[in-house]
């Protein structure tokens, strides 16, 4: 428990430097060039209006750590998202800078604060998911694994085992393979004497799955047996090893469903009608890549109002004159009926959220992780045409 809060704390802090630095250095950089144009006019850009801006992404990031809080292999990635703000207002100043004043130092400072940025997120990855410890293992915290001379990643997640990047590290999402524990029959590793190959069925959005086969060369490899699928996975004997452990640990005690589920039930769950071809159409469809962005546009709107609010009180808190005009603050003085109708919108509005984002989101990532453990169904009931149970014709009326 204390390794997991360290470094789950650890990632955290790591994610706030990435964010932060770059704000405070947008906000040198801004008094920088204002006392070059020795302005006494015109006030430079502050850490807290640069933040302002960034209120709204970084609530989205707050939202995204909460929904992978054992995924921390995304971390990472909402680490370089949390920066994009600062490095946005950042690169505006330091090209006013090497255009406007001759500063091309300018440029190469923003271009360290990318390097910074992206290093962090590299040290994100490694506090969390690196060293494997058996106190990781028996964590519930997603660890990545390498997979042997295959561009691919073995995850041994809390409730699943999962092989993505099948088709793009850039795209880890697309061509996802999971097992999860419920539907895990065996796990063993194995020696492979020669070169194969493997195929994996995957769902593409009817029901006849796609494939993607991929070259084994001789080695250790962990055959992996579900109900749903099969895998072989090249590995080192070290990786293996840890993989095995990992698993073994965490589905422990789970009982394994030996049956797929029914015909009706996997056309329910995978959101497909029992009437729909076989092959979808418009050819081949990446249906695990599929993610409700939709939604996230929807909410960012149902979260104007809350945006506005905070965006009114943090123009009190920061005193810049700047904000408190845009955020109709006169005199330091805030208009009740503002305030109120931003209060009474903010409620409605995350309302709406709750009921048509939020609940839509959770049904679509369920959705989505039963197709990624589920490719395909089970062949459907035979229609026979007799009454069951009789094994007599249906008269025709």
């Amino acid at each position: 428990m204390t390794e997991v809060l360290v470094r789950r704390a650890s990632g955290l802090l790591l994610i706030f430097l990435a964010a932060a630095a770059p704000v405070v250095a947008a906000a040198r950089l801004s008094e920088w060039e204002n006392s070059l144009a020795a302005r006494k006019s015109v006030e430079p850009l502050g850490i807290g209006e640069v933040a302002v801006v960034g209120t709204l992404l970084w609530g989205i990031i707050l939202v995204g750590l909460w929904w992978h809080w054992r995924r921390v292999t995304m971390w990472p990635i909402w680490s370089r998202w949390a920066s994009v703000t600062g490095l946005f207002a950042a690169f505006l100043e330091s090209a006013q800078l090497a255009g406007d004043r001759g500063k091309p130092v300018a440029l190469v400072i923003w271009l360290g604060l990318v390097v910074l940025c992206w290093a962090l997120g590299e040290a994100v990855r490694l506090v969390t998911t690196r060293p494997v410890t058996p106190g990781l293992i028996t964590s519930k915290l997603e660890i990545p694994f390498p997979v042997r001379d295959l561009k691919a990643r073995l995850c041994v997640r809390a409730d699943r085992l999962v092989l993505d990047s099948l088709a793009s590290r850039r795209k880890r999402s697309r061509d996802v393979a999971a097992i999860p524990w419920t539907a895990l029959r065996s796990i063993e590793l194995v020696e492979v004497e020669q070169e194969m190959t493997c195929t994996v069925f995957l769902f593409s959005g009817g029901r006849e799955p796609n494939s993607r086969q991929y070259d084994i060369r001789p080695g250790p490899a962990l055959h992996v047996i579900g109900t749903a699928r099969e895998l072989l996975v090249p590995v080192t004997t070290r990786t293996g090893r840890t993989v095995l452990a990992a698993v073994e640990a965490r589905s422990a005690g789970v009982e394994p469903d030996q049956e797929q589920p029914a015909f009706d039930a996997w056309c329910r769950s995978a959101g497909v009608s029992r009437c729909d071809d076989e092959q979808p159409r418009g050819g081949r469809r990446y249906a695990t890549d599929r993610r409700p962005y939709v939604l996230g546009v929807i909410g960012a709107f149902l979260l104007a109002p809350l945006f506005m609010l905070c965006g009114t009180y943090l123009s009190l808190l920061t005193g810049s004159e700047r904000m408190q005009r845009q955020f109709k603050v006169f005199n330091g003085v805030i208009d009740p009926i503002w305030v109120a109708t931003l209060g009474i919108g903010s409620i409605v509005f995350l309302y709406l959220l709750n009921r048509f984002v939020i609940r839509s989101f959770f049904d679509a990532m369920k959705t989505q992780d039963f197709i990624e453990a589920f490719p395909e169904p089970p062949p459907p009931p035979p229609k026979t045409g007799t009454v069951p149970g009789s094994g007599e014709k249906r008269k025709k009326r």
